[in-house]
This record gives C-alpha cells, structure tokens and sequence, in this order.
C-alpha cells in the first residue's frame, strides 16, 4: 500500500461525501478526518491487510473492491466493497487481524488507528464509533441472511 498523494483533498471529499459511513457526518468532520486520517492506494493482489497483522488499524473502502481471505489465503470468505470496512476486530479489542485483505482491483482506503481516533474531538469520535456500531449492525444482518439462506438450501426437509 502507498500513501494516496495523486489525488486532490477537494475529490477525496467528494468520494467520501459518497460514502454511507460519512452521511451523518458535517462537511468539516470529514475534512478533519481526512487532515488526521491517512488514505491508501493499493493496486490489484496487493494486501491491505494480513492475518494475524498486530496493530489496531481500521480500513474504510472508499472505492474498488477487497477479497477476504483466511488460513494463509487458502479459502475466501467474501468481498468488502467501497463504503464497507475491514479491521474492526483489532480496532476495537487491540487483537491480531483475523483474516487477510487482498485488493481485486484498484482499491482506494481511509485507515484509522486507536490513536488518531482518540486525538478527534469528542462529538467526532462519537460519530465514527456509531458509524462502526451501524456498519456492523448491517453485517450482522448481512450475514443472518447468509446462514438463514444456507440452512434453507442444505437442511434436509423435515
């Protein structure tokens, strides 16, 4: 991953004005975020992020696709799409990544760590921690339905 420096902050505000995770926060929040933040560009089969990776950083997708993969990269687990994000587990509990992260094509992401969320401003901090609570509330559901569609088509029929 390299640092994103070809891009101007006016058109990062743009993409991430796009962005569900962004939609309750104020042009000036998402500017804040973006000065504190750092932002990423990785080219396709480059890894985002590795399994067991120990540090607490916290990716937000701003465009391009992201495979999920465990065990070494040996069995997918499915694609985080922009305005998805990955990492959470080690965000929040200070954890090794559980899984690696491999970009299927250009990917753009926003990475967060423990200490640059602690650095915002009360009200901001909230907003991004009610962001992730939203965006894992959606994956929870996400994910119910997967296993509710998988019981239906390979449960025997009682």
């Amino acid at each position: 991953m390299l640092p994103l420096n070809k891009i101007s902050k006016l058109k990062l505000l743009e993409i991430i004005g796009r962005i569900n995770f962004f939609k309750g926060f104020t042009i000036a929040q998402r500017e804040l975020l973006l000065q504190k933040s750092k932002v990423y560009n990785c080219k396709p089969n480059q890894f985002v992020q590795s399994e067991l990776d120990h540090n607490s950083h916290f990716y937000i997708v701003l465009s391009g696709e992201v495979e999920i993969l465990k065990q070494g990269g040996s069995q997918a687990l499915g694609v985080i799409k922009a305005g998805q994000f990955i990492g959470e587990g080690s965000f929040i509990k200070k954890r090794p990544k559980s899984a690696t992260a491999k970009a299927l094509n250009e990917v753009i992401v926003l990475c967060m760590d423990q200490d640059t969320l602690h650095g915002l401003p009360h009200a901001l901090k909230d907003k991004f921690k009610d962001a992730v609570i939203e965006g894992m509330a959606e994956r929870i559901v996400y994910l119910s339905g997967q296993i509710q569609d998988f019981h239906h088509k390979y449960s025997p029929e009682s």
